[in-house]
């Protein structure tokens, strides 16, 4: 390997300050290269750098100073002639008053376990990813538009544990995680952020390592076995990455030379007092490489199929603005960043989080979009939730928000998450948000399953809502797994099952999700019995799903449901427990502006899907 003096050439340290940096991980943090080991820190306006280095066998420390670099003094770089492998490490500052503060590695690739604050110094990968895995990391997304797509979100330190109540590692998780996940019949796994952070509490969404995955769970080779794993299952990983904010702790980012440096220099924009973190200050174009070169580590080294971007609200928007005023470097950062990870790895997937109702989300950048695949659709989630929770008698009164989502849904291309958001922090479980007995809650919740499948837009279910988690999630062992020995749990979890197969197995029910061609109501409007019917398009006629869905306690008598064609139609689908096919001929009877119709009965709290019957004819 280069001197890293030449390496950072006159060139490369402009790309850095202008934020057009992709890749400054090989460059800063530390780096083996055969008996050598090297570190190179970006800290401006300070006086003196020193990296302190513990030995792994003798817990010796041993301090080397840095100098700065010949072309650009506000990084700071040390050559040792020894191999550092394993070593702890962080940078001794001395700021320009004089004071010394301690700082771990902004580009370390590997951290020690909590309560450790220390950078280590990474082993050369030696992981090899199979010619198998590296093609299906190709394919994995291949117009995923048009495919079926239900995510499973979870959060590894408390989705299982082992006998003896401690985190699985990366390896033991590929080992239970992935052939679970495969007989429930989801397709993308999302990992809750695994990039490092102090506190297990924050669930990771307070960060300290941008390049350095936790050591919670084992190392980077484990990580990497297990998407290597799932890859060879045909199940996409995508990685929750937090580009808008980071932990507040001494040890990390914070007041990295004494001063704001990564956050805001701005107060009022400094703090997220809504989250207690700092938020980055991407006006700086250092920051903004930093950040595009983290978002190209995880896919790049990892092969992650994709990411799940939180909080872009506070980049959108600028940051504790009343007024919700536009960020317009934030826009451009996304737009940066967007456009960047898509033109280098064509097959990935982009999903925005809570990016409030800013336009043109999931546009391409070159339409003046920001450039995302995928928006969470926050207004369907808190609209149907609201319905759901709302006593059956009186949903008729709030009948609008289980319909409303379609007067926008063609403005974005969205997926409808019901994630760890919606479970935590008092909200209760899906399952103990619905009203009435508990026979009545688990028809509730088949019945919100079966209406979050049908609608349009791909899926998020965050782990445990499968089987009708009965408690809220908080950060405890694992999921109350023994809650599966119980019968309605039990069934829950088989119907939860057949409904994702199922799903993937009809067309109509995510081909055309992202154009209006593929939705049409029967009728939105029938508050008085709280019954809503439509009708779910993929590209051929055949695959046309009539969706029925009775949100009422009550059960319908001979109900007329308007069909376009007089034809046999069979019941291909329930959320009851009885799982018969049976037939219904339409009669000649126009009904919902359609000019036939079936009579049926509706059960209370359920959705069945019903097509035309294979081998009849129109009459």
């Amino acid at each position: 390997m280069k001197n890293l003096k030449s390496l950072l050439t006159q060139a490369k340290l402009e790309a850095f300050h202008m934020g057009l940096m992709k890749d400054a991980y090989l460059y800063f943090g530390a780096h083996v290269t055969n008996d050598q080991t090297k570190f190179t820190l970006w800290v401006p306006n300070v006086n003196k750098v020193a990296v302190a280095c513990t030995y792994p066998t003798s817990l010796i420390e041993e301090v080397f100073q840095m100098k700065q670099h010949p072309l650009d003094e506000t990084i700071w770089q040390v050559e040792i002639p020894q191999k550092l492998t394993d070593c702890a490490y962080e940078y001794i500052i001395e700021t320009t008053s004089g004071k010394t503060i301690k700082k771990s590695d902004p580009y370390a690739r590997a951290s020690e376990l909590r309560p450790n604050t220390k950078s280590i110094v990474a082993t050369q990968a030696n992981h090899k990813w199979s010619k198998a895995v590296l093609q299906q990391k190709k394919v994995q997304n291949y117009h995923h538009f048009e495919k079926p797509m239900v995510i499973y979100e979870l959060h590894i330190g408390t989705w299982k544990r082992d006998e003896q109540g401690d985190f699985l590692t990366y390896r033991e998780l590929a080992d239970i995680l992935i052939p679970y996940v495969m007989e429930m019949e989801f397709t993308h796994i999302e990992v809750m952020p695994i990039t490092e952070h102090p506190l297990d509490e924050s669930w990771g969404y307070q960060a300290t390592g941008y390049f350095s995955p936790t050591s919670r769970y084992g190392t980077s080779e484990d990580l990497k076995y297990f998407v290597a794993k799932c890859a060879e299952h045909k199940i996409g990983v995508i990685l929750d990455w937090i580009p808008g904010h980071f932990c507040v702790d001494e040890h990390a980012l914070a007041n990295f030379n004494g001063s704001p440096l990564y956050e805001y220099t701005q107060e009022e924009r400094r703090n997220n007092p809504e989250w207690g973190t700092l938020n980055f200050d991407i006006q700086k174009g250092e920051i903004v490489s930093f950040l595009l070169s983290s978002s190209h580590y995880w896919i790049q080294e990892f092969k992650f199929d994709g990411f799940r971007m939180d909080a872009l609200i506070s980049l959108l928007f600028i940051p504790n603005s009343k007024e919700r005023l536009v960020n317009q470097q934030g826009i451009e950062f996304l737009q940066k960043l967007t456009s960047r990870l898509k033109e280098n790895f064509p097959g990935i997937l982009l999903i925005a989080e809570d990016a409030w109702n800013f336009p043109k989300v999931t546009h391409e950048v070159a339409d003046g979009g920001v450039g995302f695949h995928y928006k969470w659709n926050f207004g369907w989630m808190r609209d149907t939730l609201d319905y759901m929770e709302t006593q059956p008698p009186k949903r008729s009164t709030v009948h609008g928000k289980m319909n409303f989502s379609l007067m926008y849904q063609y403005e974005e291309r969205y997926l409808l998450a019901l994630s760890h958001d919606e479970v935590v922090n008092g909200q209760n479980s899906l399952l103990n948000k619905l009203p009435g007995t508990l026979d009545e809650r688990f028809s509730q919740l088949r019945l919100l399953l079966g209406f979050w499948i049908a609608h349009p837009g791909k899926k998020l279910l965050f782990m445990g809502q499968e089987f009708g988690h009965f408690e809220e999630w908080t950060f405890k062992p694992s999921l109350d797994w023994s809650s599966l020995e119980v019968e309605n749990h039990k069934k829950m979890a088989n119907f939860t099952k057949k409904l994702l197969a199922f799903y993937k197995s009809e067309p109509a029910l995510f081909e055309l999700d992202d154009h209006p061609d593929g939705f049409s109501w029967i009728d939105a409007d029938n508050y008085e019995q709280s019954i809503a019917t439509f009708i779910r398009r993929g590209h051929l006629p055949k695959d046309d799903c009539i969706v029925i869905c009775n949100f009422s306690e009550n059960d319908h008598k001979k109900i007329a449901v308007g069909v376009p064609t007089n034809t046999v139609y069979e019941k291909v689908f329930t959320t009851t427990t009885d799982q018969q096919k049976p037939i219904i001929y339409a009669i000649n009877h126009p009904s919902n502006n359609l000019p036939y119709s079936i009579l049926l009965d509706l059960p209370a709290f359920t959705m069945s899907i019903w097509k035309k019957k294979k081998g009849s004819e129109a009459q």
